[in-house]
């Protein structure tokens, strides 16, 4: 009898662990797609195509794999090369947006903006602007408290020993892009404060930029970049129990969102407000 009874068990288990492996599969393969030309017309139609389920099952797939639909995580993917085509080239604005798949170049600039907190002129003119201020990041102090929102404490941890400045954030979703509710910057893993965090649902993110002379490496992070995010959702509310943060770092992955925020620019933006 106890035979018998496991062996459905064991099955489910199985087929939970096949289905799951192939949902990863089906999602990895569309965001290779998305990241080998962003410029291309992709609809959910032909997301669900590629990976062989109905649009409707695909999206709810991908968001629960990755936390945002694919239409926001390709978007994503077109600002990212945005950036990296104004701080590389001498195209003009006009022709990068034409370029990452967008048709209207007041759009364009407005979501820039509104996504990685800077212009595309501004963003162009960073690596001048933002160059003699960079060796100030690692010692800045931080904000005092405004007290308009609550305290909370956390630690980041991380598997790799590494130093560098490690930028943490509160956000509305599961993309760090925009300005994020609460931030802080320390140089490296270690414990944290966030100040200032108004009642709300948020997800708390982070990431750690190596120590370098590199100013590119602060406005367009690469592989060397490690991330990480609480598994939990953070809710501030008068009847929820404040707990304490955690973050464990790790190595950027294909399927992570791109990290929009303009976290340099915005950390200099919050010293001189402070």
């Amino acid at each position: 009898m106890v035979t018998t009874s496991l062996k459905p068990a064991l099955f489910e288990t199985s087929f939970a662990s096949d289905t799951r492996t192939d949902h990863e599969f089906a999602v990895g393969t569309v965001i290779s797609s998305m990241r080998a030309d962003v410029s291309f017309p992709f609809t959910l139609d032909t997301f669900a195509e590629m990976a062989n389920y109905s649009p409707f099952h695909f999206a709810r797939m991908f968001r629960q794999a990755i936390g945002i639909p694919p239409g926001e995580f390709l978007a994503a993917l077109r600002f990212e090369r945005a950036k990296e085509l104004i701080l590389r080239t001498n195209l003009s604005i006009t022709d990068i947006c034409f370029d990452v798949g967008f048709s209207s170049l007041g759009t364009f600039s407005s979501r820039f903006k509104q996504l990685v907190g800077v212009s595309p002129v501004d963003m162009r003119t960073l690596p001048e602007t933002l160059g003699p201020r960079l060796p100030d990041l690692g010692s800045m102090e931080p904000a005092a408290p405004a007290g308009i929102g609550v305290t909370m404490a956390g630690e980041a941890v991380s598997p790799i020993p590494q130093t560098g400045h490690l930028f943490i954030g509160l956000f509305p979703s599961a993309i760090p892009q925009g300005s994020p509710v609460s931030g802080a910057i320390t140089s490296g893993p270690g414990p944290f404060l966030l100040h200032d965090v108004p009642d709300g649902m948020y997800r708390l993110m982070a990431a750690l930029i190596p120590q370098s002379d590199d100013l590119l490496a602060h406005l367009l992070p690469g592989d060397s970049l490690l991330v990480g995010a609480d598994p939990l959702p953070v809710i501030v509310a008068p009847d929820v129990p404040r707990r304490q943060l955690r973050i464990e770092l790790r190595p950027l992955l294909p399927t992570d969102p791109p990290i929009l925020t303009a976290l340099a620019p915005l950390a200099m933006r919050r010293s001189t407000a402070s």
